[in-house]
């Protein structure tokens, strides 16, 4: 099967499930993809170039589009006419959609199948859940011949506002190479001194979900504690003096710097966006095998008892002193094991080929 693969990011952004679904496309499949231009380099994390012919979906910049409507209409017909060029050279027999922003670009295709890949609920990101994208989700939805839905309570979601032919829900995983990176990473759990330093680490994007009213409660709560943060910025990071942001890193570097960790977390504040989020760093954390810890909501606590989840900033506190007067895991190593390796991205691309199969 030939498929043409729309990508709402750009491949040298910091790597997440849309770079996976593609790299195991290809492995079965010719692919062709299209990811978006970047305009800001700082974002980018030197990631390897994709194995596959790829072009660049060049846009109206965000402050011209947020001006005036037109602008917004001639980004939507700049990129159509950029995904209408690749559907003639490359001839695809699918076309594989991640974001209701390319459903304009397909909404002439009658001979592809379409497949809309939904790893997010995009209506919910500040500033982009207007009607007129609302609209083309529906329309979009109602078009493809698959759905494919990153969590349970996603799929929920969007076949509530508009039902889908068809759907599945393939949730994130751990690629096999990262499970055999993290390995050597392990050690036995350490009770620390009360004066003992304390480093709280993260990577992904910082952006408005971001609760770093916890993360200061944190450091005020263990003076001796500090944070280290990786990851593209999309909102300020507080002054202070024990916060400190690294950078995008690629992805492979992500296990040295866990060695430097004791606590990994996920401070985001659970709104309706993070509600339909299966994370992808849940997974990665439990292979690092360093304690981790989340809010609570229907999609983390998939991952317990691998993980930590507090319900309050104070049941945070109190787990953190919980880990760190640990003297031993929580959970055997062996058991986390075989949680990841029940959730793989290998098993995950055997899945969607069982899918594609039935189309």
């Amino acid at each position: 099967m030939k498929i043409l693969y729309l990508m709402h990011i750009n491949w040298f952004w910091i790597r997440q499930r849309p770079h996976v679904m593609a790299e195991l496309l290809a492995q079965r499949h010719a692919m062709m993809l299209l990811h978006y231009a970047m305009y800001r380099g700082q974002h980018k994390a030197k990631e390897i170039a994709p194995q596959m012919p790829n072009r660049l979906v060049y846009r109206v910049p965000g402050p011209l589009k947020r001006m005036s409507p037109g602008f917004e209409a001639l980004d939507a017909w700049w990129i159509e006419q950029q995904v209408r060029r690749a559907v003639r050279t490359f001839q695809p027999d699918c076309v594989w959609v991640l974001h209701p922003v390319y459903e304009r670009a397909i909404r002439k295709l009658r001979s592809q199948r379409i497949v809309y890949d939904c790893m997010d609920d995009h209506l919910e990101f500040i500033g982009q859940g207007t009607p007129a994208l609302a609209a083309a989700e529906q329309r979009l939805v109602e078009r493809a011949d698959l759905c494919v839905f990153s969590s349970q309570t996603l799929a929920e979601r969007v076949n509530a506002r508009q039902p889908s032919r068809r759907s599945v829900v393939v949730n994130n995983a751990v690629s096999g190479k990262f499970l055999q990176l993290a390995e050597p990473t392990q050690a036995p759990p350490q009770v620390r001194r009360p004066d003992e330093p304390v480093t709280f680490g993260y990577f992904g994007t910082v952006s408005h979900w971001f609760d770093w009213d916890l993360v200061l409660r944190l450091l005020n709560v263990f003076p001796n504690a500090r944070i280290h943060v990786v990851g593209p910025l999309e909102t300020p990071v507080p002054n202070h003096p024990r916060i400190k942001h690294l950078g995008v890193l690629p992805h492979h570097d992500l296990v040295e710097f866990s060695r430097g960790c004791d606590i990994l977390l996920m401070p985001f504040k659970v709104n309706r966006l993070i509600e339909s989020v299966d994370p992808v760093k849940l997974y990665e954390y439990i292979a690092l095998g360093v304690p981790a810890m989340a809010p609570r909501y229907r999609e983390s606590e998939r991952f317990v008892p691998y993980i930590s989840v507090y319900g309050s900033h104070e049941e945070a506190i109190e787990q953190v002193r919980s880990v760190l007067g640990r003297r031993e895991a929580r959970v055997s190593r062996r058991d986390a094991l075989d949680f990841l390796g029940r959730n793989t991205w290998e098993s995950r691309g055997r899945q969607l080929e069982e899918q594609l199969s039935a189309l």
